[in-house]
């Protein structure tokens, strides 16, 4: 039997999934093949097994048709994504575990932050370490951005600071240290350079890079924020937090203008589709919500399907009919129609916990 490439699937815009996982392998999936969906593993039993430890982050380029994969063991893998084989990899662990990960295809470069600290910037496409740095000294980062046309870049970290670079220089530019507690979440948008990050204590600030002024404090949650979906443009964001609610924001002025309550357990991820006034929450309640925006109401709930906490959703509304895939502590994924509301397919591949889905 032959299959379509990987080169083939990415120009006829297949939905294409990556995941990483505790059980120290990352799986490429076809979410739109009907009999077939995991399409490859990655650091398996054999000659390319780099990781030792649960992969935590990972960043790839399905037009370029590379990943790259890194660990809890300070470990970096380079794979192809087409052949599935092993490109490069970086064993030695001495910046401690990898936490944070940001990649350019395009421009050859990649970011990572480390457990420890460590800021290092690497050349992707051989996996060439060319700089590092100790950023945070010694605080866990948490969340890594780069711009490389302005070759400029973001640390989030545990100590409550947000730090700008020059990443040719490996300087920074400036610290923003409002916050009082880790950061856990960030939105932003380089070109305006605009920036809402939230904390562990679920404080959120809306604030100008340039400047690392605040532009507004968003007070709502009272636990940590996990997630923030934004669009600065529309002035709208929803925020997912331990509180066991997701709120949504108008950003300029901080006010929370709805409220979504009825979870029972942290609200882990959110998808929302703004221009349809949808949202769609997970929590560790094991169930998945779906709000209407105008109304902050909850219209459907879909529970009782994973037998673990539901921590990753990803959705498509740009299909017919749009579709969602969950992630849960019970190492499987599931694939939803979201017209029906109904679970299409289990998928059970991994034997750990699936730490990223990146689509």
């Amino acid at each position: 039997i032959t299959w379509p490439s990987l080169e083939k699937r990415v120009k006829n815009s297949r939905w294409l999934g990556f995941t990483i996982s505790r059980d120290q392998t990352a799986k490429l999936w076809d979410f739109d093949d009907r009999d077939h969906k995991m399409r490859g593993t990655f650091n398996g039993e054999g000659t390319d097994r780099v990781h030792e430890a649960p992969i935590m982050v990972a960043a790839l380029s399905w037009p370029h048709r590379r990943g790259v994969t890194g660990a809890k063991d300070g470990t970096l893998a380079l794979w192809n994504l087409e052949t599935q084989e092993l490109i490069n990899s970086f064993l030695s662990g001495k910046y401690g575990p990898f936490t944070a990960m940001d990649a350019d295809f395009d421009n050859k470069r990649l970011l990572t932050g480390s457990g420890e600290g460590f800021l290092c910037i690497w050349d992707v496409e051989r996996l060439r370490h060319l700089k590092c740095i100790q950023a945070h000294d010694g605080s866990k980062i948490a969340i890594v951005r780069a711009y490389w046309p302005e070759n400029r870049g973001i640390t989030c970290a545990f100590d409550g600071r947000i730090r700008m670079w020059d990443l040719l220089k490996t300087t920074i530019l400036g610290t923003f240290d409002i916050h009082e507690g880790p950061i856990t979440a960030v939105t932003l948008d380089f070109e305006s350079v605009l920036v809402l990050s939230g904390d562990d204590d679920g404080m959120l600030h809306y604030w100008n890079m340039d400047s690392r002024m605040s532009l507004a404090m968003l007070r709502g949650h009272e636990d940590r924020i996990n997630v923030i979906r934004a669009d600065f443009e529309q002035d709208i964001a929803i925020t997912a937090s331990n509180d066991e609610t997701a709120r949504i924001w108008t950003i300029s002025n901080g006010r929370c203008v709805g409220t979504l309550v009825g979870h029972t357990q942290p609200v882990r991820d959110v998808q929302v589709d703004f221009e349809n006034e949808l949202a769609i929450t997970c929590s560790d309640d094991m169930s998945i919500r779906f709000w209407n925006l105008s109304t902050f109401t909850c219209t459907d709930v879909i529970g009782g399907e994973h037998l673990g906490r539901i921590n990753i959703i990803r959705a498509r509304f740009d299909q017919e009919p749009p579709m969602m895939v969950s992630t849960s502590d019970d190492y499987t994924l599931r694939l939803w129609n979201l017209h029906t509301k109904k679970c299409e397919e289990l998928l059970a591949s991994h034997f750990g916990k699936i730490t990223n889905l990146l689509m």
